[in-house]
């Protein structure tokens, strides 16, 4: 027994000199998750002052479309296992909330930034979230032609280990305008 113990810590040193993670039968629960940025497919096409709270949001400020299928990214970075990504969105006027998630990811380690993309359906107001899911893909960004900004919403973002553990709520520190666009 002694002999399968030690090949098997010698095993793991060795993957270990070669960049390989090695966990041996205990979980390695989500640690230290933040939000490194989150963008929308949409942005602004000029500068913009929203009347209702004097926020001021330049060219180029991500948007998200009231009246379009509007798939937002976020970028996330974590110590330890992921299965699970929330997303959450929080309308910052009416406090109303959609949340989505992932399909279980099986313990994922980020080793490096990843990326998560959702959809957000048309009629955001009351923040509807289109059916599907957050998958890992990248979004093309396009500045619209017009708009008419109806109000704003924060994106916020939560994990969750295979054994149930889970990361604190990392919230945008901006809200997203949401918008009728053409």
């Amino acid at each position: 027994m002694k002999k399968l113990a030690l090949a098997a810590i010698g095993l793991a040193g060795i993957l270990a000199s070669c960049g390989a993670t090695v966990v041996i039968g205990t979980s390695d629960p989500v640690r230290n998750f933040r939000l490194l940025s989150y963008q929308s497919q949409y942005t602004l096409p000029s500068d913009y002052v929203d009347t209702a709270t004097g926020t001021r949001y330049p060219k180029g400020t991500s948007i998200i479309c009231d009246n379009w299928n509007t798939r937002l990214s976020v970028t996330l970075d974590w110590d330890g296992t992921v299965d699970l990504v929330g997303a959450r969105l929080v309308g910052r006027d009416s406090m109303e909330t959609r949340t989505v998630y992932s399909e279980p990811l099986g313990d994922l380690y980020s080793g490096n930034p990843s990326v998560f993309e959702f959809v957000v359906g048309p009629n955001t107001a009351p923040l509807s979230v289109g059916k599907g899911g957050i998958s890992a893909q990248a979004i093309v960004v396009t500045p619209v032609n017009t708009f008419t900004v109806k109000g704003a919403t924060f994106v916020d973002v939560q994990a969750q280990s295979s054994d149930g553990t889970k990361s604190p709520v990392r919230q945008s520190v901006q809200a997203l305008p949401v918008a009728n666009c053409s």
